[in-house]
């Protein structure tokens, strides 16, 4: 088991992709806490993972704000006595609207869990790891966060371009202290709340316009990449942004633009 004697924090992690990285963690023999804003959230992803064998205790916190993301630290250290992984999973999407049609409360709300929440949680466990020796953060950005995609607004596109600069930056500032940061960027992940919120022919014509390999990703291929940055296999690697996309990035060329209008048109749709 790669995660063997391992403590992970995920946050975000009652369901969608963050249930999938925390499952995958607990799978490799890590315990996981699991987080969220609300508890009983929390504990259906603790259940789950002990019904299979693993281990997970449920820490509730709101990765926006300071003192509960400081709660959530020093709750793990007295329960588990270290940390030796983050990953940053906590995020809110907003729908791909014009930027002229975003309010400040929407911008401000969006960066404030996407960006500020990654600046937080790093800034909390980073004297823990730093008292170990070692540790693995791992930011989850998207493929937004490399170039503009259909995927959200200005606000969601800015929010993961930011997690890619503290990535780097932090990769930096921390190798001497033997922590390593890396981020992952998503592409379309089908997720529950994706299945709701799209239509099947949104998601065929992104399949067949967007994705090389043909699919959509799932929690489990982001959770097998999550597993694979926070083992002692990837010791060697730092400031690294790791796509799990089927291909999109690969696509530079596309014109995204039908695709943008399908996803606004659905989007407008659902909130009429």
């Amino acid at each position: 088991m790669e995660l063997q004697g391992k403590t992970a924090i995920v946050t975000g992690s009652a369901r969608g992709v963050g249930e999938g990285i925390a499952v995958a963690m607990a799978k490799a023999g890590a315990t996981v806490v699991i987080n969220s804003r609300k508890e009983q959230d929390c504990l259906k992803t603790v259940e789950k993972i002990q019904a299979m064998g693993g281990t997970a205790i449920a820490i509730a916190a709101d990765v926006a704000q300071e003192d509960q993301v400081m709660a959530l630290v020093a709750e793990t250290l007295k329960q588990l006595g270290r940390v030796d992984i983050l990953v940053n999973n906590a995020g809110i999407e907003s729908a791909p609207t014009l930027l002229k049609d975003i309010s400040a409360d929407t911008w401000d709300r969006v960066m404030a869990v996407n960006a500020k929440g990654v600046f937080l949680c790093c800034k909390a466990v980073i004297p823990p790891m730093m008292a170990q020796g070692k540790g693995k953060i791992i930011n989850i950005s998207s493929v937004a966060g490399v170039r503009m995609t259909f995927f959200g607004g200005a606000n969601y596109t800015a929010s993961k371009y930011a997690v890619m600069g503290l990535t780097n930056h932090l990769a930096w500032e921390l190798a001497d202290s033997r922590i390593n940061v890396n981020a992952i960027a998503p592409g379309a992940v089908l997720t529950p709340l994706a299945e709701q919120s799209t239509t099947p022919e949104y998601r065929e014509m992104t399949t067949q316009r967007l994705i090389p390999l043909g699919r959509w990703c799932t929690s489990d291929d982001i959770g097998h990449a999550a597993v694979f940055l926070a083992s002692d296999r990837a010791d060697m690697i730092t400031g690294q942004i790791l796509a799990v996309d089927g291909g999109i990035l690969t696509g530079f060329g596309e014109d995204l633009r039908p695709v943008i209008r399908q996803r606004m048109a659905d989007m407008q749709a659902k909130h009429s």
